[in-house]
């Protein structure tokens, strides 16, 4: 039954209506504080503003960490106040001027920095308050048109934004501060030093270091640094880790190559090192043996770059600052990318992200088929064959060609019937060859003649063949193709599924078999690189997202469910309503601004989802603490469009099963920095309900044992999920049905909603 509006928006609130018809009818004095309500909301969300922007740095969500960001730098008031001046300046001319705000509060940031280096090289009086001020006027717009011209051209990774609206203004103010006489608190370029009322063992190696961790917000204070340290550690105990090895590796490579120490580099190189070693190697990208390696020799560049920039900045009278960690991350970021090689094509993440979560996300990826490193294919074929060579094959898979995959079709473990004399007594001949991704024709070859069975063409070993270049300097092969199959000219765009030609016996081939590989580079015979198989059945068992078959073994090209991918295509503005217990609970699908999709519960917790043709994939948990929410990602985190029962494994977030306090301390003492769930995933038909019946199994092991939890989850191919519940060390936690669904309504789209008759689970 559906009806003409959505019965689950809020209901109209009269009080609210009456007021307004009340200030229609009242002279305005009835209602002085009627105009500012802008202002007040202003004035109600600048602080949180303020504190995120303080927070920022290491990506916290906690208001905490920014909280104690603000206490470190007030360890040196003079500093930490022109820092305040400049953010608060930096609020009030963003909300003035109406521009949105950045990710991260990134022009906020940048501003306060501003402010923390200005009074951190001249002395504090009015004057050094008021330019910290224009600091966070000018750093605003600086930001602004700096992320655009940054930004890559028509959709291309541009360069990150980092400190470059803080160095041009931070310079800009110091330049101002000099011309205009403001005293200097030290001769420059000294740098804020260790008080020296410190007594002496203090002023050792464990002080230094932390007052090198203050020194990341400009106050070189070991209290600084302790709640720098303290904020770094709640906010993520990878990045704090990475801070003090950067600043370490930083002093310790200068203290290699210097004979004699040079005053006060010690500290900038920290500075950078550490900067340096927080972007690359913990927010930037996932935290990896290579990336450790790329970092490390990152800190090596900006170590350089502090020592040969002090110098050389000297006679100007502008510090370096930030300067060599933003050109060391600027050329890192430039150099090893996708257009460079096809090996970093998944290096940097899309967005930056917090490194514990990130390295969550990579092991949920790698699970899911999109490990770094490897090419996802589809099997080029519609049915089901079998792997007559695999990777490391003994006959031709060796050496530079050794990633590449042979298929024949076999009917009781015979690939020929009759006496196999005849090319049309092989199964394999003649079957159609699908495009197993996308992308464009580079080169095809479709005029050499089939061999006779047992004969080979040693001169054109590959035959018949199409090469589709998939971007990133790579290209995918299917060869030994049966002449005058392929229908396709150079240049013809591909998608997959799409018909390339069929299956022959052309090339060195003894008989009718279809290879397969991904190569670097267009020239045939070049050397291949890792790939897998995705959205398939490997030997009628288990459905694999990143399938590595060994020989002997079949791969079964799996069929789309429309039906169920439409049910369960989380279109924006579709809408569910679940009970559980005595309570309802609904979830919306939201679009976001990049073109994807997020879950948001009536409870304040989101996830995304990814709906592919193969697939809908539950990632990225974000938000409030959602008991149902956590419920639902964990029994319908992946759902297969196959019209088939399936059993797979999956790696969901460890931290979404829900566990009392001491399971929650012994689960992070054994996965200090984020751990996934083992989960075993089985789905079944239920004919009897007319629903599929999806059960994952899931294991994770603490510090004090392993624990054990199931979900269920049921799926119907006109509704989509309708059911789940939630069972953790034998006790049911979520218990919930659908009650109602529909579409909220947009613009040109009608707002509809319908009940959906179900008391109890499955």
């Amino acid at each position: 039954m559906q009806r003409k509006i959505s019965n689950w928006s809020a209901p109209p609130n009269d009080f609210r209506r009456i007021l307004r018809g009340a200030k229609r009818k009242l002279p305005p004095v009835f209602f002085p504080c009627a105009w500012p309500e802008a202002e007040v909301r202003l004035l109600t969300d600048s602080p949180g503003s303020l504190l995120d922007a303080y927070g920022a740095l290491f990506l916290a969500r906690q208001r905490l960490v920014g909280a104690l960001v603000l206490a470190a730098t007030l360890c040196d008031p003079a500093t930490g106040l022109c820092g305040l001046a400049a953010g608060v300046a930096a609020l009030l001319t963003r909300n003035l001027l109406r521009l949105p705000a950045l990710p991260g509060e990134a022009e906020i940031l940048n501003a306060i920095y501003s402010g923390l280096a200005l009074g951190a090289f001249y002395a504090s009086e009015p004057r050094l308050f008021a330019l910290a001020a224009f600091g966070g006027l000018l750093g605003v717009p600086l930001a602004s048109a700096l992320r655009q011209m940054l930004a890559g051209p028509f959709g291309a990774r541009g360069l990150p934004l980092l400190g470059a609206p803080f160095l041009c203004t931070a310079w800009t103010l110091l330049a101002v501060a000099k011309g205009i006489d403001v005293p200097l608190r030290a001769a420059w370029p000294a740098w804020p030093l260790v008080p020296d009322s410190l007594p002496v063992e203090a002023t050792g190696a464990v002080a230094s270091t932390l007052a090198h961790a203050g020194g990341l917000f400009f106050v070189a204070n070991p209290l600084a640094g302790i709640l720098v340290l303290a904020a770094l550690l709640i906010a993520s105990r990878i990045l704090a880790l990475l801070a003090v090895a950067g600043g370490l590796l930083a002093n310790a490579l200068l203290s290699m190559v210097s004979t004699a120490p040079i005053p006060h580099l010690a500290l900038l190189a920290a500075f950078n090192g550490a900067l340096v070693a927080i972007f690359i190697g913990g927010l930037l990208a996932v935290p990896t043996r290579r990336t450790l390696a790329v970092t490390a020799g990152a800190v090596l560049v900006a170590s350089a770059l502090s020592a040969g920039m002090l110098a050389l900045s000297a006679p100007f009278g502008l510090p370096p600052l930030s300067a060599p960690f933003v050109l060391t991350v600027w050329l890192a970021s430039a150099a090893l990318r996708a257009e460079s090689s096809a090996s970093w094509a998944r290096f940097w993440l899309t967005v930056p992200a917090c490194p514990e979560e990130s390295m969550v996300n990579a092991r949920l990826a790698s699970a899911r088929g999109l490990a770094s490193g490897s090419t996802a294919l589809l099997p080029p074929y519609a049915g089901r064959m079998s792997i007559s060579q695999a990777v490391d094959g003994a006959h031709t898979h060796q050496g530079p060609w050794r990633y590449a995959i042979d298929f024949v079709t076999t009917v009781d473990g015979q690939s020929y019937s009759r006496a196999g004399s005849r090319l049309s007594d092989f199964h394999a001949f003649n079957q159609p060859v699908l495009s197993p991704v996308r992308g464009h024709v580079a080169a095809i070859r479709n005029d050499i003649a089939d061999n006779p069975p047992g004969e080979m063409n040693l001169v054109d070993n590959w035959g018949n063949h199409v090469l589709i270049d998939i971007g990133g300097g790579l290209y995918v092969l299917l060869a030994h193709l049966r002449r005058g199959s392929v229908k396709l000219s150079r240049g013809d765009n591909v998608t997959p599924g799409a018909p390339l030609g069929r299956c022959g016996n052309s090339g060195r081939s003894a008989q009718p078999h279809l290879h397969m590989h991904v190569q670097r580079g267009s020239r045939l015979g070049s050397p291949t690189v890792p790939f897998h198989l995705a959205h398939c059945l490997i030997n009628d068992r288990e459905y694999a997202l990143d399938g590595q078959p060994r020989e002997g073994q079949t791969v079964e090209s799996l069929l789309g469910d429309v039906p169920l991918a439409t049910a369960c295509s989380p279109r924006p503005g579709r809408e569910w309503r679940f009970k559980s217990g005595a309570s309802e609970w609904q979830l919306a699908a939201e679009p976001g601004l990049l073109g994807d999709t997020r879950l948001v519960s009536s409870a304040g917790g989101s996830v995304q989802a990814t709906s592919a043709r193969s697939l809908l994939a539950l990632h990225e948990r974000r938000g409030s603490p959602d008991l149902l929410l956590d419920a639902f990602v964990l029994a319908f985190g992946m759902i297969p469009f196959a019209a088939q029962a399936l059993r797979w494994r999956d790696a969901a977030d460890a931290s979404l099963l829900p566990l009392p306090l001491s399971l929650r301390l012994a689960r992070r003492l054994r996965h200090p920095f984020g751990g996934n769930l083992d989960s075993y995933c089985e789905r079944r038909w239920d004919a009897a309900r007319g629903l599929w019946r999806q059960r994952s199994r899931h294991r994770l092991t603490t510090a004090s044992g392993e624990i054990e939890a199931e979900s269920f989850g049921w799926i119907s191919e006109s509704r989509g999920p309708v059911a789940f519940s939630l069972v953790v060390a034998g006790r049911t936690l979520v218990d919930a049905v659908l009650v109602g669904y529909g579409n909220r309504g947009d613009h040109g789209v009608p707002a509809w909603s319908a009940a959906h008759l179900q008391t109890s689970t499955p």
